[in-house]
């Protein structure tokens, strides 16, 4: 609420009279002291890669005990590839599984959780031992035209294609030792699509790897479709029910009587870790058996059908792809999450899942995991936004957590938050932080911790995916201040239920009957546009709802959409062509009963599967019609529940009412290529369609405040009982004076600070028609929690000049002044309103530090520069300190007047531009750590009329050093006879020679900047 001050906030008194009104005070007793202190679970826990195993008992002790005193109270083990050429541990042998134990042990001693990867080495689900039978398979198609009027006597082909899929190990030709499963032709028509009616099951007449075939007229395409084992990785088949079983049998029972005492309790969980299966030359992920498994499922067989699944077959082809894709989505379920997460129950232990990249619906394959997990970072590869509004894989997490009443959701964090390792900083990570917090994760595995015998880092010795938190990075003994950040906000945010105004529509049946070989990227190629931003920037959260919750889960109460505890108020269609009939049969109903819907772009024409595909399309362009297209008024008087005037409200807006509820169609929503289709928030039609149903829960006037659009200020919000908790953040490079009004009635606020633990009343702030207006006054970056109780205080500020307001009882009130001047506040008791005006003297103007700086830099393998200037400058402008990286020292005497020392005077450190952490004493007291842009340190009690003393030490990135290495350094001396001098790793780092360089020092200016703290009686 305001800039954050780190040793001691503005002075805020708690008022025993400011909460004698809230009736629930004494009950949030245990969730006070848990978020000053929160308990191990919701500190960060790290992946700690093993690359190769090279561990012994003592160095994990020791990297155990360093996570553990900076604030890491969990780790999650992972072995990978080696980087030494010996010294190594075989995964899985009795000296690996010894480790694994003492890592237990030593957990347990620290009050530690550990979480192990469910395979390895690698995050793909397999490992060597798993049998060769047992192993990923993929369903292929070769393929042949051949011309009418012959006889074909010949092998079946052989040639495999490539498709365009990032993740497709493309190999040319079948190897001989495929099955295969079916023989199929069809005739080819003038405009390449084949026929369906020519379709024509050649299997039978299969000999060997031979067919004899007359060809009827016209041009065919014989087409042959094999089960090919995917020797790429030691992957175990996700589809085969007995490879699952044998696979959690050896695995989880090697690690069950290893240390399954503790399965439950420091071993909290299993690990799986995203689905990233690599295919074959344009295969899709398949197994023995499925394809009469499919014909169970669906009630007819697929083998004649295949082509459809690659070619275009005419209008079948999007039924046959949409029931594979269901089919697999069933069967992973059954098979791969059943069986996994089914073990895992049987011996008292949570599974914890990474659910996209697979075959199944993210969403309820997330809320079928114990502890579902996300990943994707604000601002990743210095290509997305901070403020990231991108609807992908976290959404559609979170969205399974809350439809499926899972309450913690853990994240994979910091992943490639730059293409560069060592570049980021802890503001950085603070602010990709915000993003998943927004997203709904309450459990942070950082992304990570590179197992390392060596003191100093080296980067062809370490794993290449971006964040690097761990001891031999030069900010690491101040990680802990982002620690009990993070602490303190997942433990809050798992407090209560999530709560959103808008279900929206997963477009998944969509996607599946377009394509059935993009399982990796279904959540990631759906062209939302920019829907998320106008949801979230507008103050409109959301759930994303698949036809599962649809079918099965949801109902339908006071024109609400339900989900266990969620109530959605609009349900929007995103540019929805397919959906199935179930689905839309209840979303009729919930129009019906009250609902509102909103289709963006089109309205749904077509229904899913092959089945009677017929009747249902027509069924669902039926239904459409009614919904969208022929007004169906309710019983009695006809009423308009839009408040609007009619059907073209806005140009490209139709409205239709329905039932007791209504529906819009919008075009030049989601796709907005022109840049006129772009509108203010003020006056974007479909915000104010919605806005016409529901305000704001978060709520900017931007007409009164002059903008345009809101480029960052955000925030979450959960209902714990009659409590109102939000999460607020300014992920943006300004700082946040407009006011937001919350839509609450509650009036006893509290600001929940989750840099310091601190809790204080709120009491400037005023009731609007749509609910309690609050002025927040935020620094770049900056985040905080509200609090909104039932009940009153006995007085509060409805209008004040003033930077803050807090009570001092006896009628009184301490208001903070920046600058000399008349203060005009309206003071609100009860039904009575009072203006108050007080004038603020004395406040001297802000002083700027200057004169002869000291600055001394020593680091690893630098040669020491000090130096007098009185000017303070990046420490990359100069060829002599460019590629520094460690803490610098810089030391000034300064005279400050007894102007500044006046009664009430408060005075603040602002120490301007640093790179990028400072740590401050005056006259040899501690103020305290900068880590963020627009902290400021009290340094009122340090000070004192005259002479001065200040001492700054500043904390740059590994990257300036990194970024002048000419080779990677060499295994270090006494580590050779251990493990070899020879490297494994022949790749020229991609951070060798890295330009530009972030600012790195003190670049100030350093100013003492003075407040003053007046009464203001009432």
């Amino acid at each position: 609420m305001k800039n954050l001050i780190l040793t001691l906030a503005f002075l805020l008194l708690v008022s025993t009279f400011s909460i004698a009104r809230n009736p629930d005070a004494r009950g949030f007793d245990s969730i006070q002291a848990n978020f000053k202190n929160p308990p191990a679970d919701c500190w960060p826990h790290t992946r700690w890669w093993w690359p190769g195993n090279p561990v012994s008992k003592a160095e994990i002790t020791h990297e155990l005990e360093e996570m553990r005193a900076h604030g890491i109270r969990g780790v999650e083990q992972i072995s990978m590839s080696e980087v030494y050429e010996k010294g190594n541990i075989p995964y899985l042998s009795d000296e690996f599984m010894e480790m694994l134990k003492h890592t237990v042990k030593e957990a347990k001693r620290l009050g530690m959780e550990v979480s192990l990867n469910f395979g390895g080495p690698g995050w793909i689900i397999g490992g060597a031992w798993v049998k060769e039978d047992e192993k990923s398979k993929d369903l292929v198609p070769t393929f042949i035209d051949l011309a009418g009027n012959q006889v074909y006597n010949g092998n079946l082909p052989d040639r495999l294609t490539k498709t365009k899929r990032s993740w497709e190990h493309f190999t040319p030709k079948l190897d001989g030792d495929e099955t295969l499963l079916a023989v199929v032709a069809g005739k080819i028509e003038n405009d390449g699509r084949i026929s369906e009616k020519s379709l024509i099951n050649l299997t039978a007449t299969v000999s060997g790897n031979k067919i004899n075939w007359k060809v009827p007229e016209g041009e065919w395409r014989l087409m042959a479709f094999w089960l090919k084992k995917n020797g790429i990785s030691n992957a175990v088949d996700h589809f085969s029910k007995q490879a699952m079983e044998n696979y959690c049998h050896f695995l989880g029972n090697k690690f069950y009587e290893a240390f399954g005492d503790e399965f439950g309790k420091t071993v909290e969980s299993l690990f799986v870790d995203s689905f990233e299966l690599p295919n074959l030359s344009s295969g899709i992920n398949w197994s023995t058996g499925l394809l009469e498994a499919f014909r169970k499922e669906k009630g007819y067989d697929l083998t004649r059908y295949l082509p459809a699944i690659w070619w275009n077959v005419g209008e079948i082809s999007p039924k046959i792809r949409f029931d594979v894709n269901e089919f697999l989505h069933e069967t992973g379920l059954n098979v791969f999450f059943r069986t996994f997460l089914g073990w895992c129950e049987d011996h008292h232990i949570k599974g914890r899942i990474q659910a996209y990249g697979f075959n199944t619906d993210n969403i309820e394959a997330s809320g079928k995991s114990h502890i579902p997990e996300m990943e994707i970072t604000a601002g990743e590869k210095d290509a997305a936004d901070w403020f990231d509004t991108r609807i992908g894989p976290k959404q559609y997490v979170a969205s399974g957590a809350h439809l499926y009443g899972r309450k913690v959701v853990s994240a994979e964090v910091y992943t490639f938050i730059h293409w560069e390792r060592y570049r980021e900083t802890l503001e950085e990570l603070k602010i990709a932080s915000d993003g998943y917090l927004m997203a709904g994760a309450t459990k942070f595995y950082n992304h990570g911790f590179n197992f390392s015998p060596e003191k100093i880092v080296s980067p062809t010795r370490s794993l290449p995916f971006a964040a690097y938190i761990q001891p031999q990075n030069v900010w690491w003994k101040y990680y802990p201040k982002l620690a009990e950040y993070i602490a303190r906000s997942a433990y809050l945010l798992r407090q209560g239920d999530f709560t959103a105004d808008v279900a929206l529509y997963s477009p998944l049946a969509n996607q599946w009957a377009l394509n059935a070989l993009n399982m990796r990227k279904w959540t990631r190629e759906f062209e939302w546009g920019d829907l998320g931003e106008l949801l979230i920037s507008n103050g409109y959260n959301y759930d994303l709802i698949n036809d599962d919750a649809l079918q099965n889960l949801a109902t339908v109460a006071d024109g609400r959409l339900k989900v266990r505890t969620n109530e959605y108020k609009v349900l929007i269609l995103p540019n929805v062509e397919t959906i199935p009939l179930k689905t839309l049969e209840f979303i009729e109903k919930y129009v019906e009963l009250g609902g509102i819907v909103i289709a963006l772009e089109r309205i749904p024409e077509k229904s899913t599967g092959l089945t009677d595909y017929r009747v249902s399309d027509n069924k669902v362009r039926e239904l459409s019609n009614n919904l969208f297209n022929k007004p169906k008024q309710p019983e009695g008087k006809p009423v308009n529940p839009y408040g609007l005037n009619g059907p073209g409200i806005v140009e490209g807006i139709v409205m239709n009412p329905y039932g007791k509820g209504g529906t819009y169609r919008l075009k030049n929503v989601i796709d907005r290529q022109i840049w006129w289709d772009k509108r203010s928030s003020t006056l974007d039609p479909f915000l104010e369609t919605i806005r016409k149903h529901i305000a704001p829960d978060f709520g900017i006037d931007f007409a009164y405040e002059g903008l345009r659009k809101n480029e960052g200020l955000t925030f979450i919000h959960r209902k714990l009982g009659e409590k109102d908790i939000y999460f607020v953040s300014n992920i943006q490079d300004k700082p946040n004076a407009v006011p937001v009004t919350f839509r609450v009635k509650n009036k006893v606020i509290r600001e929940w600070n989750p840099y310091t633990g601190a809790i204080t009343p709120v009491l400037s702030f005023c009731e609007v028609k749509d609910g309690i207006k609050v002025p927040l006054n935020l620094a770049p970056y900056e985040s905080l929690f509200l609090e909104f109780s039932p009940g009153e205080p006995e007085a509060y500020v409805a209008k004040s000049e003033f930077i803050d307001v807090s009570a001092t009882g006896n009628r009184g009130l301490k208001a903070v002044a920046l600058q000399n001047g008349i203060y005009s506040s309206i003071i609100k008791t009860g039904s009575k309103e009072k203006k108050i005006t007080t004038g603020v003297s004395g406040i001297p103007a802000p002083f700027l530090i200057s004169g002869a700086w000291n600055m001394e830099l020593k680091g690893e393998n630098f040669p020491a520069v000090t130096r007098k200037s009185e000017e303070l400058t990046s420490w990359i402008e100069d060829p002599l300190t460019r590629n520094f990286s460690g803490t610098g020292r810089y030391e000034i005497n300064f005279t400050l007047s007894t102007g500044y020392f006046l009664k009430g005077l408060k005075l603040y450190l602002d120490l301007g531009k640093v790179g990028s952490i400072a740590e401050v004493s005056m006259n040899d007291q501690p103020l305290g750590i900068t880590w963020m842009r627009g902290q400021k340190l009290e340094a009122t009690h340090a000070l004192k009329a005259g002479e001065n003393k200040l001492v700054i030490l500043v904390t740059n990135t590994l990257i300036n050093r990194i970024s002048a290495m000419k080779e990677p350094p060499p295994v270090p001396e006494d580590l050779v006879s251990r493990f070899g001098s020879g490297a494994v790793n022949q790749e020229t780092p991609r951070e060798f020679g890295f330009k530009p360089l972030p600012a790195s020092g003190l670049i100030g200016p350093v100013r003492i900047i003075t407040v003053k703290e007046v009464a203001v009686s009432f």
